[in-house]
């Protein structure tokens, strides 16, 4: 499977990810969200909501801006040129670096608009970097790309993530100063000089490539064509079921299990550790197998690990039970996008992305809200963790009538 990376263009590929995963590592998940809320805001339950807000209005922007494409593309013109995600890239850069002039006697809304300009920006050079993928692979190894390339994001995310600890240990006499500023506000330019450094060389290597504009009536007829839509709604729920688990493994891990701040930091790593096997262990079977096959594993696995968490209350049960949530939450991912890539037609993969990419943003907000609704009515945590597995058990039901007779 590493055998792979002897093609410079596959190499750049899998670069590109290893540098925009900085820029949720360190902005949207870790610190940079902490030291806004606490800081920058009037104070930290201001602070969070804000951000909150901003990371929603974001997704809803990101979900209207997707749908005007998909809908309206082809009418507007026939193809996007490569320099049309290199200007997203450039301002995903250019907004990370800009949140270096905001700290304590900042304006408290001016870096929230800098940040949902950042992750728009975010969201267009993602959706890039998973059409490019039919341009980089060769035949029958989609898969096996597929989660290599996850492999290196979560690889650049936990690298970008370590060096920014070691930044912050180093500092921590120095009340997190070097050389009179904060080390929180040198985050910003760090994600955008790691993504331009990492990232920059795929534009290179695809400078003369054109998509097809969205189509939405010939989408419509691929998909029936190849019998999609089971695996879309499967898709649309389990990937509900991914993002809350992101979206509150830290509260589960703090309120649930007592994990520190740090404690919580160090699960992080070995989730994402697990992740990276599992992608690499995964993928090298995934062609083989079959990559709907494969997601069907992966949903099985989670569902019966997500549901454990319910009835688990040591720690060290815990911590098996997360690593192995990171081991098949990584593979999910990446089989779902190649299962795609390969039932897409050749001009039909940036409008199945950009509805892939919309469903993306629409869970980012539904199934943390879910989430969040049941524990707020039940006042329990735990059964809120229940809305979880519940997801995953739904994404099964769509496959149930076709006996898994489709296979990619």
């Amino acid at each position: 499977m590493l055998s792979l990376l002897n093609s410079k263009k596959v190499r750049s590929w899998c670069f590109f990810d290893f540098g925009i995963s900085s820029y949720p590592t360190l902005i949207l998940t870790f610190f940079y969200g902490a030291f806004y809320a606490k800081e920058i805001a009037t104070n930290s339950t201001i602070g969070t909501s804000l951000w909150g807000y901003a990371l929603s209005s974001a997704s809803i922007i990101c979900f209207l801006i997707l749908s005007f494409i998909l809908i309206f593309g082809r009418s507007l013109f026939k193809k996007i040129k490569v320099i049309t995600f290199e200007f997203f890239f450039f301002l995903m850069i250019f907004s990370s670096f800009t949140l270096f002039f905001f700290d304590q006697n900042s304006n408290h809304i001016t870096p929230l608009i800098i940040v949902v300009i950042s992750f728009v920006s975010f969201e267009i050079v993602n959706l890039f970097y998973n059409i490019a993928l039919f341009k980089v692979k060769s035949k029958n190894n989609e898969g096996a790309l597929s989660n290599l390339g996850w492999a290196f994001g979560y690889l650049g995310g936990l690298v970008s993530l370590f060096l920014v600890y070691m930044l912050l240990k180093l500092t921590i006499n120095q009340d997190y100063k070097l050389f009179d500023l904060s080390v929180f506000t040198l985050i910003g330019p760090f994600v955008g000089l790691w993504t331009g450094i990492f990232g920059y060389s795929l534009f290179n290597y695809l400078r003369k490539v054109n998509f097809s504009a969205p189509d939405i009536l010939e989408l419509v007829k691929n998909l029936k064509s190849e019998n999609l839509y089971k695996f879309l709604i499967s898709y649309f729920f389990f990937n509900n079921a991914v993002i809350s688990i992101f979206a509150f493994a830290s509260m589960i891990a703090a309120f649930l299990f007592g994990l520190s701040e740090s404690e919580i930091l160090f699960l992080g790593v070995f989730i994402n550790l697990s992740g990276i096997i599992g992608c690499l262990i995964v993928g090298k079977f995934e062609d083989k197998i079959g990559s709907l096959k494969t997601v069907k594993i992966c949903i099985i696995a989670l569902l019966v690990l997500t549901s454990v968490l319910f009835f688990i209350g040591d720690i060290i049960s815990f911590w098996i039970v997360a690593i192995l949530i990171g081991f098949f939450i990584g593979p999910i991912q990446a089989s779902s996008r190649s299962f795609l890539v390969k039932k897409i037609r050749s001009h039909n993969q940036m409008s199945a992305f950009s509805l892939y990419s919309m469903f993306g943003n629409l869970c980012s907000v539904l199934g943390p809200f879910l989430v969040g609704l049941t524990i707020d009515f039940s006042d329990s945590i735990k059964l809120g963790i229940l809305v979880i597995p519940l997801f995953f058990l739904i994404s099964l039901i769509p496959f149930i009538k076709s006996h898994f007779k489709i296979s990619a």
